[in-house]
């Protein structure tokens, strides 16, 4: 991972596709939890990232919906 994403946002940053394996998903709807707000993506030099923290977050249902 990129040392500068992970000291500016607090966590490590994650691919749609990293996060999907992790999820056990596809990235399609990986794409579809950005697009309903039930993840949060940020946009690093026209790539999309999710934080890890968020998306361990999510599967606990303890994740923040639509914020970091």
């Amino acid at each position: 991972m990129n040392e500068e994403i992970k000291s500016e946002t607090g966590g490590e940053a994650l691919r749609v596709k990293e996060a999907a394996v992790i999820l056990k998903v596809s990235e399609r709807t990986v794409w579809r939890m950005i697009a309903d707000k039930q993840l949060t993506a940020c946009r690093f030099r026209g790539c999309t990232r999710l934080l890890l923290s968020q998306v361990l977050g999510y599967l606990r249902g303890t994740g923040k919906v639509g914020g970091i």
